[in-house]
Order: C-alpha cells, then structure tokens, then sequence
C-alpha cells in the first residue's frame, strides 16, 4: 500500500483522499496464526501538515478468520479501525512528538507496516462465534451449542467433592 505526496510535497494545508485495498497473507501473532478472509481496504487522506510533515487519517477495513474462544468454530470478524499516522522524510526531527513518525523514502508513503500494526493492536482478545456461544461441556466434552450434553451423575468440583459426605443421607 503506497501513497504519492509529490503532488502535495510543496505547498502546506494540500491533501487528496485515497481509497486502497491489498491482499495479505496470514500473520503469525501470540503462536497462532490470523487468516485474513479479504483484501485489506484503507481509505482516508494525505496531508502536508508542513515542516515536512504528512498526515494520513483513514479507516481501515478488515475482515479475519479465527477460531471461537470457547466452542474452537471458524469465526470471520470484520474490523474497523479508524487511525491516525505521521509520517515525514526525517522522521528522528520529530521524536519529541508522542506520536510515532514513519519514515517516507523517495516521495512515498509505506502503508503497509502501520496498517499491520494497527490491525494487530485492534484485534479482539477473545473471539466468539456468537455472545451467548455456550462452548464445550466441562466434563464430556460436548459442544453446548449443538445440544446438551448426556453427563452422568452430578457435577461436582472434585475440590469439594469431600463435601458430599455431609448431605448423604445414608451415612449416620
């Protein structure tokens, strides 16, 4: 995902609006690997902000795959992340800003690398096929959602299973 500035390069308050969509490739993030279902889509606006600085200002359009945290089903989860970057051709002139300044080589802005990042920092930490997914039985292992499972017995936490001998009837 490249962006020109030669065009706004010389004069300050100069913008134009861009619409670019790029496939990627799976991500490895925390051992497991994020799928992405469609292009990435990023729309917004390049800006000279001046003193060699641009902004770009968007929303970017994601949609992944992964696996339901409590049931393990594909889950697809679309994303979209509003952002906010800096870029400039001397990023370290800027490091007293508490944004970060990505660097531009040759009158092009890399989109690529803070999209990425910003699409990683915005995942969700637990996807879920559905709110009210009921997951996996404890005990036998049944998926929940597909019907209740056939447990013999009642559920007890072995922690407290001790416990049972003072209701028992039978014990005098």
């Amino acid at each position: 995902m490249e962006l020109s500035i030669a065009d706004i390069k010389q004069k300050v308050g100069a913008a134009y609006d861009f619409d670019v969509e790029e496939k990627v490739e799976g991500l490895e993030f925390k051992g497991e690997r994020i799928d992405f279902v469609a292009p990435v889509r990023v729309n917004g606006r390049v800006e000279n902000l001046g003193k060699k600085l641009f902004g770009v200002t968007g929303v970017i359009h994601a949609v992944i795959e992964d696996q339901c945290y409590r049931c393990l089903t594909k889950t697809r989860v679309d994303l979209k992340i509003d952002f906010n970057f800096k870029f400039s051709e001397s990023p370290e002139k800027h490091k007293d800003e508490e944004d970060e300044v990505f660097p531009i080589e040759e009158d092009v802005i890399k989109l690529d690398t803070p999209v990425i990042n910003e699409i990683i920092l915005n995942l969700p930490s637990k996807v879920l096929c559905s709110p009210d997914c009921r997951g996996f039985c404890p005990y036998c292992g049944v998926d929940l959602n597909s019907g209740e499972c056939r447990c013999k017995g009642t559920k007890v936490d072995p922690r407290l299973r001790v416990l049972e001998k003072l209701l028992d009837t039978n014990n005098d």
